[in-house]
């Protein structure tokens, strides 16, 4: 028994004594320039956003560069503008006409009169996707690229993509508190009626390369994109992937590959240790000071594609929590007596916690003696995580 109360007290001891250690990287002060974003010589338009280093000890968020001078210039000075109309530091242009035989470069001036600017590197001509095929596989979806090069020039990839989900509240409202009266939902002709079915989209966070520069051919084939499981509630009422595909220099496909096993792959002491992330953007006003980001030039194809629960066979969720049905109890509030009715309506749904869900009527009688009501978090989808917006994408199917 000594022997026992002995090695608590020294566990008790060995742990009351550790510290935390907070190694000065975590803590530096530097804010220093990041820089994301492409070169777009396709139809669609460049964005470049700007933002700022914070310390990992922060609680904040990284703030966006603010008020900055930023264009596309080429090796011969002419430069294109580009805009932040939105003032939150993301900068844009329209669609770029770009001479294919020059090289490019990004040029950034910051409101503080610091210059930055990038190496010129070529523009890349990326090829299309040729397809995204997906497969059922370990209690989810697998999905996969191929694509192709027939003149063998493109060698080094990159890809990213927004996913698009729909989802829905647990409970459906068929009526309304509006002007201090039940009002019935007609979402056809009114959108906001519609409070039960959502849409979620989120950008990929991974960095997804691939390389056919060992191959004969300058072919991808079979390039894991995303795996979606099936307790994630992604293809319970149908899923969309919008797929971009980039084509890299092999010094950019390097700096993906570093900032990758940076990220990515630091689980344990036998994963590959961080490198040196330097990419091609310097600060010619301070040369010490360290950029984040690689810019590059080059055309940008993408491809969707939408994925049916029911072209899946795969057992999926029908509703995906939270809430569960434990806290969506629904309350009820009865007509009579009338002359109570509106302060009763009033106290149940009037500060906005809880929405009407439908109308109580006798069997056979088209009557409404009463409406059942619960809490808004259970019946208004933009409330219920992830939190999307109930306005159908254009490119949904109907």
């Amino acid at each position: 028994m000594k022997k026992i109360i002995l090695i608590l007290i020294l566990i008790v001891a060995v742990y009351g004594c550790k510290k935390p250690y907070n190694p000065p990287a975590i803590a530096a002060p530097g804010s220093y320039l990041v820089v994301e974003g492409v070169i777009n010589n396709g139809t669609d338009a460049t964005v470049i956003k700007l933002s700022r280093t914070i310390p990992l000890s922060s609680k904040t968020t990284p703030q966006p560069e603010l008020g900055a001078e930023v264009s596309v210039e080429n090796e011969h000075n002419e430069s294109i503008i580009l805009s932040d109309n939105f003032n939150n530091g993301q900068y844009s242009a329209g669609v770029l006409q770009l001479d294919n035989t020059l090289k490019y470069r990004l040029k950034i001036r910051t409101n503080s009169g610091q210059l930055y600017e990038s190496d010129l590197v070529p523009i890349k001509n990326t090829p299309d996707i040729d397809s995204i095929v997906y497969k059922v596989q370990n209690n989810g979806v697998q999905l996969w690229v191929n694509a192709h090069d027939p003149q063998n020039n493109t060698r080094y990839y990159r890809w990213d993509f927004d996913e698009t989900w729909k989802y829905i509240s647990m409970i459906t409202s068929n009526w309304k508190y509006e002007g201090g009266i039940p009002v019935y939902r007609i979402p056809y002709l009114y959108p906001d009626d519609n409070i039960h079915e959502c849409y979620k989209t989120q950008s990929s966070h991974q960095v997804l390369l691939g390389s056919s520069a060992k191959l004969g051919q300058d072919v991808i084939s079979m390039q894991p994109i995303d795996f979606i499981e099936a307790g994630s509630g992604k293809i319970s009422y149908g899923y969309s992937i919008l797929l971009r595909q980039y084509a890299l220099t092999a010094d950019a496909f390097t700096y993906w590959q570093v900032l990758k096993k940076n990220t990515e792959s630091l689980g344990s002491i036998f994963d590959a240790q961080p490198s040196s992330l330097a990419g091609n953007i310097h600060n010619t006003t301070n040369a010490a000071e360290p950029v984040i980001g690689y810019v590059s030039v080059c055309t940008i194809k993408s491809k969707r594609l939408f994925i049916d629960k029911f072209n899946v066979d795969l057992f999926v969720p029908s509703y995906i929590g939270p809430p569960d049905g434990g806290s969506c109890m629904a309350g009820s509030i009865s007509v009579d007596p009338y002359e109570s009715f509106g302060y009763r309506l009033n106290q149940a749904v009037g500060s906005g916690d809880s929405i009407l869900v439908a109308a109580v009527s006798p069997p056979g009688v088209p009557i409404i003696t009463g409406y059942t009501y619960a809490p808004k978090e259970c019946v208004d989808c933009r409330l219920k995580l992830p939190f999307g917006i109930n306005v159908k994408p254009a490119f949904w199917p109907q």
